[in-house]
C-alpha cells in the first residue's frame, strides 16, 4: 500500500483531506525511524576495535531491532486498512461488528507500543555500550520511539472508549499502564546515559 512507494507519497497523503494515513500509521512510521537510526548505531560499532568486547550483544541487538522495524513498516499499512475497516464497521450499525473492529484497532495500537517499549530496552543498552560516536543518534532513535509509543496510546484508549466489553477494557487498561510505567523508565534511563556519554 504504502511501504513500497515513494516516501513524497506518503507525506502528501497525510496531509491529505482524506482520513488515511492517519496517526497511528504515522506512529509505526516513527517507530520503524526510531529503530532505523538504532540499527545504524549497531552497524558503527560492529568491526570497531574500540568495543570488541561488547560487538557480540550489538549484533543481538542488531538482529532484534531488524525485526522491530520490519513489523512497525508492517503497521504503517495495517493501520490504514483497520481504520477502513473500523469506518465500515460503523456504518453497519451492527453493535458486534463494530465492537470487533474496535478491539482489532485497539491490538493494532497496542503492538506498536509493545514494538516500542522493545526498541526503547535495546536503545538504554546502546546508550550504555555502543560507539560514542553516534550517541546523539541513539537519543533521536529513543525520541522517535517514544514518539511512535505516546502515540499508539491514544489510539489504543480512543478504542478502548468505544468498547462496550467492561471487562475486556478494565484489563486493557492495566495493560496500558504497565506498559507507559515500563517504557517511561527505560526513556528516561535512555535520555539520561545518552546526556552523560555526549563529548
Amino acid at each position: 500500500m504504502y511501504v513500497n512507494k515513494p516516501l513524497k507519497k506518503y507525506i502528501d497523503d497525510l496531509a491529505a483531506r482524506q482520513p488515511t494515513p492517519g496517526g497511528g500509521s504515522a506512529a509505526s512510521l516513527a517507530g520503524a525511524m526510531g529503530s532505523a537510526l538504532l540499527e545504524m548505531v549497531c552497524n558503527f560499532t560492529i568491526g570497531n576495535k574500540k568495543y570488541k568486547d561488547t560487538e557480540e550483544a550489538v549484533a543481538d541487538y542488531l538482529t532484534s531491532l531488524r525485526k522491530i522495524r520490519e513489523e512497525f513498516l508492517l503497521l504503517v499499512d495495517e493501520d490504514v486498512k483497520i481504520y477502513s475497516s473500523i469506518c465500515a464497521a460503523f456504518k453497519t450499525k451492527d453493535e458486534k461488528i463494530i465492537e470487533n473492529a474496535l478491539k482489532q484497532g485497539y491490538r493494532i495500537s497496542l503492538k506498536m507500543c509493545g514494538l516500542a517499549k522493545a526498541g526503547m530496552a535495546i536503545a538504554l543498552n546502546l546508550a550504555e555500550k555502543s560507539n560514542v560516536n553516534l550517541i546523539t543518534d541513539v537519543g533521536c532513535g529513543a525520541e522517535l520511539l517514544k514518539a511512535g509509543f505516546e502515540s499508539g496510546v491514544f489510539n489504543s484508549e480512543i478504542n478502548l472508549k468505544g468498547i462496550k466489553d467492561a471487562s475486556f477494557v478494565e484489563k486493557e487498561r492495566i495493560v496500558l499502564r504497565g506498559l507507559k510505567k515500563d517504557i517511561s523508565h527505560l526513556y528516561k534511563k535512555t535520555i539520561s546515559k545518552t546526556g552523560e556519554r555526549m563529548v
